[in-house]
């Protein structure tokens, strides 16, 4: 089992405090961690004051997310220049969305994510993308989606993390489809633990991805209740994954290291 973590730039700028977070879940040997990135400017400032953080006080790889929504290929360029200058050499590629919540491409950027995958290939770097277990929202659907897994790996990725998914079903579905089509990409299960149910339930609904009233119905007022319920079924859908032969997990902290220390001690990771 190989395992690997995402953060985010937090608002309040405190990078010591989301170091210190990674800290508490170090020793279960993370491959890399990601670090997230805004589609405009003073967002994407806090995401290299975050990676600054970590190359000061780590020794972890740092992938760092890129979105292609808003930035002319000049742009994308300067940003690749900076990361390289920062000593990463791989990024997650993305489309991403305007801050309204529409995806605007620019004139004189990309409007597919493969094509954006060429270009960074073609500036010196190593590219992860996104898989979708579940459409994405603004996808035609599921086939759309495995073309598209298709297409940007033929441009150059040989990485794929996948958008947190519940069901068994639809893992199994996109893990068969991807053998099938014969797609060289290793696949990655994106791993998100239920730090609040409520919460989980918006950000779910803004992505696409199912929760099922079974995992609903497990939570309540009950704190320790709630943490329990978590932890089972974050373990359960690990080993259920790796039932399916999954063997790589990434996981969605939220800057967040006491659930996670559970989980991995639960798993006996």
């Amino acid at each position: 089992m190989k395992i690997s973590y995402e953060f985010y730039p937090p608002k309040d700028l405190d990078y010591k405090k989301v170091v210190d977070e990674y800290s508490l879940i170090s020793s279960y040997g993370p491959r890399f961690i990601s670090i997230t990135y805004g589609a405009m400017g003073s967002s994407q400032e806090k995401s290299v004051g975050l990676i600054k953080a970590f190359k000061e006080k780590t020794d972890i790889e740092i992938v760092a997310h890129l979105t292609l929504v808003g930035k002319s290929k000049k742009e994308l360029s300067r940003i690749i220049n900076e990361f390289k200058l920062l000593g990463i050499r791989k990024v997650v590629a993305l489309r991403g969305d305007s801050p309204d919540g529409e995806f605007k491409a620019h004139a004189d950027g990309f409007s597919n994510t493969a094509d954006f995958v060429e270009f960074l290939v073609a500036s010196d770097m190593e590219v992860v993308v996104s898989a979708y277990p579940e459409p994405h929202p603004d996808s035609e659907g599921f086939e759309f989606d495995i073309n598209l897994l298709k297409e940007k790996t033929l441009a150059g990725s040989n990485q794929c993390i996948t958008q947190f998914c519940f069901s068994m079903a639809d893992y199994q579905k996109l893990i068969d489809k991807i053998a099938k089509e014969k797609i060289q990409n290793e696949l990655t299960a994106g791993i998100m633990p239920i730090y609040n149910i409520a919460s989980l339930c918006n950000m779910a609904e803004r992505c696409g991805t199912k929760i099922s009233s079974e995992i609903v119905n497990q939570f309540s007022d009950d704190r320790l209740k709630n943490e329990a319920a978590a932890i089972k079924i974050c373990v359960q859908q690990v080993r259920d994954l790796q039932n399916m032969g999954v063997n790589n997990f990434h996981f969605y902290t939220l800057n967040q290291s006491s659930l996670l220390k559970k989980i991995f001690d639960e798993i006996s990771y």
